[in-house]
């Protein structure tokens, strides 16, 4: 099997991610999981988070900058939908 993009493993994280309250390392964690250890950065599981919430209209927002504190509220899942370009 192929291994998962950071893409990829952002989004399936997402998509199965409740409402509420993350932190960014935590989502950096959860999707270092996703990708069996490759250890993405901080700053590209953010960027693609953001990519996600643009995507499928959900929310996602920074509400303590110094702590990394983001509020999530999810919006459509992507599920294994192709959304084309290059991962």
């Amino acid at each position: 099997m192929k291994p998962l993009s950071v893409t990829r493993a952002v989004y399936a994280v997402l998509d199965d991610l409740p409402e509420g309250r993350i932190s960014g390392r935590e989502l950096q964690y959860m999707v270092t999981l996703r990708l069996e250890n490759k250890d993405p950065y901080h700053s590209s599981v953010l960027e693609k988070a953001r990519d996600y919430a643009d995507i499928t209209g959900a929310t996602f927002e920074c509400v303590d900058g110094k702590r990394s504190i983001y509020n999530f509220r999810p919006g459509f899942r992507l599920g294994d939908t192709k959304i084309g370009g290059r991962e």
